[in-house]
């Protein structure tokens, strides 16, 4: 019975919308202004957002330089998702060892090494940034 009694109501209440034009277009006013406050909560909230490295993007180093290895400090980067930083959420994927504020760049050869940055956030996870490192061969020289 009480299935009867729901399905009278709404059978009730979608003749009434039907009908009464107002409603109708009480419906559509309240739609758009929550498509509204919803676009601009969104456009404010994500306005200064963005990934980017510190420093140069490319590095270039040369055979021989610092008798056989040299120590390239790591600029860093800066993401800001949803107004805050969020700079902890990368991770970083590179060849070249790890040591206090950089990495080692073994300069015994040439070659070329990517330091690549990988944010976690789900607003950039798509997104990822790379520090290229060259090691030239010397200039007029056999090495």
């Amino acid at each position: 019975m009480a299935k009867t009694v729901k399905s009278v109501v709404k059978r009730q209440v979608r003749r009434t919308a039907k009908r009464n034009p107002a409603a109708v277009i009480i419906l559509i006013v309240a739609l758009a202004i929550g498509v509204a406050v919803g676009y601009f909560a969104c456009t404010a909230l994500t306005k200064n957002d963005g990934f980017s490295l510190k420093g140069e993007k490319a590095v270039i180093f040369t055979v021989g330089d610092g008798d056989g290895s040299v120590t390239l400090q790591e600029d860093g980067w800066t993401l800001t998702a949803l107004g805050r930083d969020a700079a902890e959420s990368v991770s970083v994927e590179t060849d070249l060892q790890k040591t206090d504020g950089g990495y080692v760049v073994p300069t015994d050869e040439p070659g070329i090494y990517r330091i690549v940055y990988r944010p976690t956030h789900f607003l950039f996870s798509k997104y990822s940034l790379v520090r290229t490192v060259t090691v030239n061969a010397a200039e007029g020289g056999d090495e």
